[in-house]
């Protein structure tokens, strides 16, 4: 049986980079889908509290959706949460923006 690395090490780069994006993206949603379920919100509330409609979180939470970071900060602030940014550099040092 093979294992999902040893299946991925057979696909062409380009079917490689295509996954990985698709894996971020549905990362991306899940965790937004998580922020807003963790506090019991549906996305008509959360949407109330943005002064956006409910559609609009909805776009928010798909998996093709790019937000910028000024749209998950709003998201994130709607929760009453904050948003930060963690980059980890080569040299292992890791650095928090707070936004």
């Amino acid at each position: 049986m093979s294992t999902l690395k040893a299946l991925m090490a057979q696909q062409s780069p380009e079917a490689q980079c295509c996954v990985a994006e698709k894996v971020e993206a549905l990362r991306q949603t899940v965790v937004l889908t998580q922020l807003r379920e963790e506090l019991n919100l549906s996305q008509a509330q959360l949407a109330e509290a943005m002064g956006v409609k409910q559609p609009t979180v909805a776009r928010m939470e798909q998996p093709d959706n790019d937000p910028r970071l000024s749209t998950l900060k709003r998201y994130v602030a709607a929760l009453g949460g904050e948003l930060t940014i963690d980059v980890t550099l080569p040299t292992g040092k890791r650095i928090a923006f707070h936004l």
